[in-house]
């Protein structure tokens, strides 16, 4: 029989599902609208208010194991603009996994697993974590005011952990995306959050601080070229801290249809050797 097991962090969790009740309640207690989403292009607006979009990633490493490991990753993302200032998005992961089995996913990215032996290659593959996220612009920009949206995402642990695929732990994360167009079509960004990471019994997991700070560029209304550094605090002991240098383009195809592809390179033992990412997202 199986035995259930209260999770770690429950005070967390029970301000987690607070905000989630509240923001419910402020989506029930207002006409849904459509966003007027800021154009970094400064041409105009962009209604929408659903998203869908599948943006696969092909990723290959060593993290610190001197053995490599491969990821596809194919999430299925849904966000719903439920008011000009409100979003809501779910992310449904597909994941395949080759390597020796001393890797596991945690906050997103492959870690050394202390006290695991290589052994022969194998690939596993399945259903991954679970994302729901918040966004809540609380401040649009104006003058010299950027735009700040906080966001709350909780990890469900949908991934199987005894092949690799997650923890099999509740994950909550809180952070800021700040956003301020700095010329007629450059925009800086920065990406801020802090991780409240469940460790599974027998292991010592930390929680985890990310930070991203990148500029875009915009030659046309329907091109857009960004580029970033992205780095975070190591996980666990075994792990170094995670250091990449990323850059993506983004072309409006239609008013409906938008191609992204995106690249990156590891600086460090904790991230990736390298990332190739591509894919569509549907705006309506």
């Amino acid at each position: 029989m199986t035995t259930t097991r209260v999770p770690r962090g429950i005070t967390t969790r029970i301000c987690s599902v607070a905000l989630v009740v509240g923001c419910g309640l402020l989506i029930t207690s207002g006409p849904v609208r459509a966003e007027q989403e800021k154009d970094s292009k400064g041409t105009g607006t962009d209604e929408y208010i659903v998203k869908l979009s599948v943006l696969p990633e092909y990723s290959e490493g060593k993290y610190g194991t001197g053995h490599t490991t491969q990821i596809l990753e194919v999430p299925f993302r849904a966000e719903w603009s439920a008011t000009d200032r409100l979003d809501l998005s779910l992310t449904i992961p597909y994941l395949w996994v080759r390597g020796r089995g001393d890797t596991t996913i945690v906050n997103g990215r492959p870690v050394r697993v202390a006290g695991h032996r290589p052994g022969q290659v194998t690939t596993q593959d399945g259903l991954g974590d679970i994302l729901g996220e918040i966004d809540y612009t609380l401040l649009e920009e104006k003058g010299l005011v950027p735009d700040l949206t906080p966001f709350l995402e909780i990890k469900f642990p949908t991934a199987d952990s005894s092949r690799g695929l997650g923890t099999g732990e509740f994950d909550e994360k809180v952070g800021l995306y700040v956003t301020k167009k700095v010329a007629a079509q450059w925009t800086a960004h920065v990406d801020l959050s802090y991780t409240f990471v469940g460790s599974p019994p027998h292991t010592d997991l930390r929680n985890v601080f990310d930070w991203s700070v990148g500029l875009s560029y915009d030659p046309t209304p329907s091109i857009k070229l960004s580029g970033y550094v992205d780095g975070a605090t190591p996980v666990s002991r075994t792990q170094q801290s995670p250091l990449d240098l990323r850059f993506r383009g983004e072309y409006q195809l239609t008013t409906h249809v938008h191609l992204t592809a995106e690249s990156s390179v590891g600086l460090s033992h904790g991230s990736p050797d390298f990332t190739v990412l591509t894919g569509v997202e549907l705006r309506f």
